[in-house]
């Protein structure tokens, strides 16, 4: 009998395309993956479990179980990443929101540069028959005039803005409307959850001074220990919520406004001019700007006369919310977005991030200009 020979494969048939494997190593690891498993898939459906001449081919391909795994998997991933970009993006949020506080002071100091004085906190120009002494007792923040914020523009690469303000009218008319509306980005910090609108529509106080609509108060000029109509956090029996001049914690009235330019900060609610020299504790050791959170007080707004200020007798970060009229001394105070703390501009134009357990005597102690006190930045 003759034999048959057995079939031979030939030989293109058990080789791997030399060619194929080449080009997938050169791909990226996607398309090596998808690449090795198509030859993987069409090396076995000729050649894995089945006789020699077999015409029956086999399916390959993920299983539903396998699908599932790599689904987790990548949910797995996604979970572990996410934390650490929303990290990052804030991180730079705060790293801009830190920039903006500083060229605020920057701004200052460059405005004490050319004019001799810092800027006043209302650039009030009296009515009639009246002068700047009148300011106190005639509730001058009423008064035309642009506010701090208007007049360090120019100091802030905002020449155009301070341009378009009609500057001998008040902040409620009609012509100054548009402007009050305008947002400036250097007013904003980015990590408050109002930032993506910053424009306001419920800006009020009891006198008619505020314009309704407006931008919000993201930092503050700082009015020191200065009482805020009532003080309500000091401790008790001592020194007591009573204003003296040795209380460290409650000092002067109204805001500064009445008596006649009665803050102890670096600013109050007055047209008074002061220069450096006078800040004795030190420029370093004096608070300038601080942060707040418009969303939850109704009177600040970048363009409030009452008002775009805030003091240290509310303790740092109290989050209680101002959203009508007559709670601004407990609710108006200088807080932030950011966790554990404020960040602060002080008189020289460094930015500190201030914590909000510090001690409430410091902290009121940074926020007087000339009190002779011994305290400094922890």
């Amino acid at each position: 009998m003759r034999r048959t020979a057995a079939p031979q494969i030939s030989a293109n048939r058990r080789k791997v395309n030399g060619s194929a494997i080449a080009a997938a190593v050169g791909a990226d690891n996607s398309s090596l993956f998808f690449h090795g498993f198509h030859m993987s898939c069409h090396y076995l459906e000729r050649y894995a479990g089945r006789g020699v001449g077999s015409r029956k081919a086999r399916r390959c391909g993920f299983t539903l179980v396998e699908l599932l795994v790599v689904i987790a998997i990548i949910g797995i991933l996604v979970a572990l990443l996410l934390p650490a970009v929303q990290a990052a993006r804030e991180a730079a949020r705060r790293a801009k929101c830190v920039n903006n506080i500083r060229q605020i002071g920057i701004a200052v100091q460059n405005y004490h540069d050319t004019r001799k004085y810092y800027p006043q906190y209302h650039a009030a120009i009296p009515p009639t028959g009246m002068t700047d002494s009148d300011y106190g007792a005639n509730a001058g923040y009423k008064w035309a005039g642009p506010l701090w914020a208007i007049t360090i523009m120019p100091y802030m690469e905002e020449q155009a803005l301070y341009d378009s303000f009609d500057k001998t009218v008040t902040m409620t008319n009609l012509v100054n409307q548009k402007w009050i509306q305008t947002v400036v980005a250097g007013y904003v910090c980015p990590s408050n959850e109002t930032a993506g609108n910053p424009i306001f529509t419920d800006r009020t106080d009891a006198t008619g001074a505020n314009p309704k609509v407006g931008l919000g108060l993201y930092y503050a000029v700082s009015m020191g220990p200065t009482q805020p109509d009532q003080c309500t956090f000091c401790p008790t029996p001592t020194p007591g919520n009573s204003p003296s001049k040795t209380n460290y914690c409650c000092q002067g009235a109204g805001y500064g406004t009445n008596p006649q330019d009665n803050s102890p900060g670096m600013f109050g609610r007055s047209n008074a001019k002061h220069k450096f020299k006078q800040v004795s504790d030190g420029l370093s050791r004096t608070f300038l700007v601080g942060e707040t959170m418009p969303e939850q007080c109704v009177y600040q707004a970048a363009f409030a006369p009452n008002f775009s200020l805030a003091g240290t007798h509310i303790p740092l970060n109290t989050f209680q919310k101002c959203l009508t009229t007559g709670c601004h001394y407990y609710g108006c105070g200088f807080k932030s977005a950011h966790p554990g703390g404020a960040y602060f501009v002080m008189a020289d134009a460094s930015a500190q991030f201030i914590q909000e357990t510090i001690d409430y005597e410091v902290y009121n102690s940074l926020g007087t200009r000339a009190g002779g006190e011994t305290f400094s930045l922890p």
